[in-house]
């Protein structure tokens, strides 16, 4: 349960063997290589630049990787319990590569395309017709054509449309203008917009042409020699000749479907592919020597050496050892056992840690499971949040990743139903449930175990500290940074606990001298890292002043009490109202069910959120702000993490 210890290694070897090199050690997986930074010693080695393949690769699994959308938009929604169900294929690289070998991927990218662009010209007459349509529908009782009354020799007339807005404005603007003689022939109402032919000789075509423009008038300049109706029937031919088509073009694309399994395997193979020979931009060279640095977990450093011994024989230079502590460019794999495992998704959120600190996801994991299951504190949310964990493990069986994230919300729901046991509550008081301990009675014995959580998990988290300084041969800052804080706080606590209760002659003679000497250790030594006099002093007090902040992490670990309390009386409340209407004959009890489910349903997936975030903030504010920092570089394997296999060594 702790960061998986590595070897650094610097390999040289001959540039012609790069290509055999790179397949071997992407099949081998568990290599990082560094992103090399050359010393002056080094100046006859160059930097590798990424090759022009690698573009045309990237280019292609652009390609593959449209053509799988545009399949996955052919097949069934998949539902929310979909996306949990089946575990991912394990598969070597020598099959990803055989399958790609095989599989005609030109072929069928070129149907594809064909037909996808056949398919959006089609959409784009589909909606030219329609706005055709559009345009001589409203006109459609005309018994002549729009060109024929366009043509007349004296009379202008002008088929369009103006908003109902402006109807009477526009009426008022005609009858009070000059002109001597026009027609207004009013059709259709459609969408605000009354759609009218209008005539008037042509010497007064200017003079009518300023009212319809001030009056909002479009013209419909559609131009057809046929009988407005006809022209739409024909349209409308055009129409389902066009949508026939690309029920055709869906056909075709859908039967395509089938190589959805063999385009997976061939766009893995290609990012695989792609990852190896980007890879070159890790070496440095010379005019026959690459060079090489990175990382192998130590428990394969010896199937390293045989891999090189192997592939290479006798032509290479390996120099390969330990990392060392304090080295922040190694690399960072956790390795934890199955129970603290799901919990590794709260330090990878907050950061993951660097090689010289300790892997805080087992010191956490105990805190966050009990905090998680007080703020919830409800034995039926927790057992039916069990219950459904379970089925989607044990059912639908889902993969490494998706396991992870169900096994932690399991937990959380175990937690809530041992607190919520304890605290008496069945989906707030449906069932009657001896309380133990009842959070919105017992308040104080609530504060009490509050803040003794916040206390222990604080005073735990500054051991943690304590421990890694002297791990790593600090004594003296384990007791100026941990020790003196120890002294002052608890020496603090017990001098005002005397104060309330009695607690001995003894604590109330020596719990006041523990304390100023923890403080007056803090500040002689708070500021010793600072080079004068008056800074030393100056950041001594500074750290002394710190003290105050404690009252406000300890008070912070009220929010589990908060929280259950909120939970609790929303469940109450819901039950109140479902019991009024229990009583009010089947019409009552029909929507009682359903506020009751819809309700506490909803208000459990509240709880856990808030559970889930606020547990992450006091393990992040108030634990991981004493001793851990974070901000360790991931591992990086020579393979992709594959979003449909589990890609193995051969």
């Amino acid at each position: 349960m702790a960061i998986v210890k590595m070897h650094k290694f610097d390999l040289y070897t001959f540039a012609n063997r790069q290509s055999e090199l790179l397949k071997s050690l992407q099949e081998f997986k568990d290599v990082h290589l560094n992103d090399l930074k050359l010393s002056e010693e080094q100046d006859y080695l160059k930097k590798v630049d990424v090759p022009e393949s690698v573009f045309k690769l990237d280019n292609e699994i652009g390609r593959v990787k449209w053509t799988m959308d545009l399949l996955q938009t052919y097949l069934p929604s998949a539902s929310a319990v979909d996306g949990f169900k089946g575990q991912k294929i394990r598969v070597s690289l020598k099959d990803l590569k055989e399958k790609a070998d095989r599989f005609n991927f030109n072929e069928i990218y070129d149907k594809l395309n064909s037909l996808y662009l056949e398919k959006n010209e089609l959409n784009q007459k589909i909606s030219t017709v329609n706005e055709v349509i559009n345009e001589l529908e409203p006109f459609s009782e005309l018994r002549v054509s729009l060109n024929e009354i366009r043509n007349l020799n004296r009379i202008k007339v002008i088929p369009g449309s103006i908003p109902l807005r402006n109807e009477a404005q526009f009426k008022e603007s005609l009858s009070s203008s000059e002109l001597k003689l026009y027609s207004v022939e009013e059709y259709k109402i459609l969408n605000g917009m009354k759609y009218l032919i209008i005539a008037v000789e042509k010497t007064e075509e200017a003079e009518l042409t300023n009212i319809l423009r001030a009056n909002g008038f479009t013209n419909n300049r559609i131009k057809t020699e046929k009988r407005v109706s006809e022209e739409i029937t024909d349209q409308k031919n055009k129409l389902k000749e066009f949508e026939n088509r690309i029920g055709q073009i869906d056909s075709e694309i859908d039967s395509e479907k089938e190589n959805l399994e063999d385009l997976k395997y061939y766009y893995e193979y290609l990012r695989n592919e792609s990852l190896r020979q980007a890879a070159v931009q890790n070496f440095a060279k010379s005019k026959k020597i690459d060079f090489i640095t990175g990382y192998v977990p130590s428990d394969k450093a010896d199937a390293f050496n045989n891999l090189l011994d192997e592939v290479l024989g006798t032509e290479y230079y390996l120099e390969i050892a330990p990392a060392e502590q304090e080295d922040t460019n190694v690399p960072i794999k956790l390795k934890n056992n199955k129970l603290v495992e799901p919990f590794e998704s709260i330090t990878e959120m907050y950061s993951i840690p660097r090689y010289q600190e300790i892997d805080p996801t087992p010191l956490l994991a105990p805190f966050y499971f009990i905090f998680s299951g007080i703020m919830v504190g409800d034995m039926g949310y927790g057992i039916l949040v069990t219950l459904i964990s379970m089925f989607v493990l044990k059912v639908l069986k889902p993969d490494k990743v998706k396991a992870r994230l169900i096994k932690f919300v399991m937990y959380m729901g175990i937690s809530s139903t041992f607190w919520g046991f304890i605290f008496g509550s069945f989906f707030g008081d449906l069932i009657p449930i001896k309380a133990y301990l009842n959070p919105s009675e017992d308040y104080m014995k609530m504060i009490a175990m509050c803040m003794a959580f916040g206390i222990f998990h604080i005073f735990f988290a500054m051991g943690i500290k304590a421990y890694m300084n002297l791990r790593d041969h600090k004594p003296a800052d384990a007791l100026f940074d941990v020790g003196f804080w120890y002294m002052a706080l608890i020496g603090a606590m017990l001098f005002i606990g005397s104060k309330v209760v009695d607690l001995g002659s003894i604590v109330s003679m020596v719990s006041p001298i523990i304390m100023l000497i923890g403080m007056v250790g803090i500040l002689f030594t708070g500021g010793r890292d600072q080079e004068s006099v008056g800074g030393k002093i100056g950041w001594g007090v500074y750290a002394l002043y710190g003290i105050t902040s404690y009252l406000g992490d300890f008070v912070s670990y009220f929010r589990l009490m908060a929280l259950a309390l909120a939970g609790s009386f929303i469940a109450i409340a819901v039950n109140i109202i479902v019991r009024m209407l229990m009583g009010q004959g089947i019409i009552g009890v029909i929507f009682g069910v359903l506020i009751f489910v819809a309700f506490q349903i909803f208000n459990m997936f509240l709880s856990f959120l808030s559970s889930y975030v606020h547990s992450a903030r006091l393990t992040f504010v108030e634990m991981f702000n004493k001793f851990y920092e974070g901000g360790g570089i991931p591992f990086k394997e020579m393979v992709t993490q594959s979003d449909y296999f589990i890609i193995e060594e051969d």
